[in-house]
């Protein structure tokens, strides 16, 4: 597969990403949930295990289309949220315009973020850690987010690739979703546990049309992730498994790690 399926110009993420997103049930078949009532869920979540008060400065990288960065606006925070698709930015910045809140929305690539001391909190939401073929990259990703942050702040990993749960064979290979758009996903995954990491397939169907598009994301266990933390110089990591702050868990779908500066 292209190993650059990230960029803007594979197709993956933009259009086609925000369609299959928005499916009626949401990702996890044990919650049941809207975007909406996922983003509002991760949001609190957020605010609640980083401490976060109004007036934090919160850099969200990738933000997508902006659905973290506008609630953590909305709920009184001052954020960055940085993205390379162009089509997901405008849709961003059209979203934040019309419920009049302000973000800066910047296009960049989290290889080259740049910012020194700025951060209260630096979030990584769903599923976007490990994108790049070469592990040094994805730790150089890791070591812009440290220096990001002001002493004392934040990095917040989110992933529902928890790899004991994986290699227990208690996460689904194939999904189908129905879609708010009238489509529907089929989802297809294979873990290769020599390169460890996760290939995987979107198949969006809508109106006797199909699209498909690969992916492929590097997944880190607890130990590898905790010890490359430190290793970008986090002195504190904790790890837990959904938003109300449950310690983690081999069983659970989710992996959220919090590492401090």
């Amino acid at each position: 597969m292209n190993s650059n399926w990230w960029t803007e110009n594979s197709g993956f993420f933009g259009k086609f990403y925000m369609q299959g997103d928005n499916s009626i049930e949401g990702y996890n078949d044990s919650k049941k949930m809207t975007l909406s009532e996922r983003t509002n869920e991760e949001t609190q979540g957020i605010i609640k295990l980083c401490s976060l008060r109004k007036g934090d400065k919160v850099l969200d990288c990738p933000c997508g289309y902006g659905r973290h960065s506008i609630s953590l606006a909305n709920a009184g925070l001052k954020v960055i949220g940085v993205d390379l698709n162009s089509y997901e930015l405008n849709t961003a910045i059209k979203e934040a315009a019309k419920q009049k809140v302000k973000v800066n929305f910047v296009k960049e690539c989290m290889l080259k973020v740049n910012y020194s001391e700025k951060f209260d909190l630096v979030i990584n939401m769903f599923y976007s850690f490990g994108f790049f073929d070469n592990d040094l990259d994805n730790f150089t990703v890791l070591k812009n987010f440290y220096n990001a942050l002001k002493k004392g702040g934040r990095f917040l990993m989110h992933t529902d690739g928890n790899i004991p749960q994986i290699i227990s064979g208690q996460n689904k290979e194939f999904e189908k979703r129905p879609l708010t758009n009238g489509g529907v996903l089929r989802q297809v995954e294979f873990y290769n546990k020599e390169t460890n990491r996760n290939y995987g397939i979107w198949i969006i169907e809508k109106g006797g049309l199909v699209e498909a598009k690969e992916y492929s994301v590097r997944f880190y266990s607890i130990e590898e992730f905790e010890y490359l933390c430190k290793k970008a110089g986090f002195k504190e990591v904790k790890f837990y498994s959904d938003w109300t702050g449950k310690p983690y868990d081999t069983d659970s779908k989710d992996m959220i790690c919090i590492a401090i500066k």
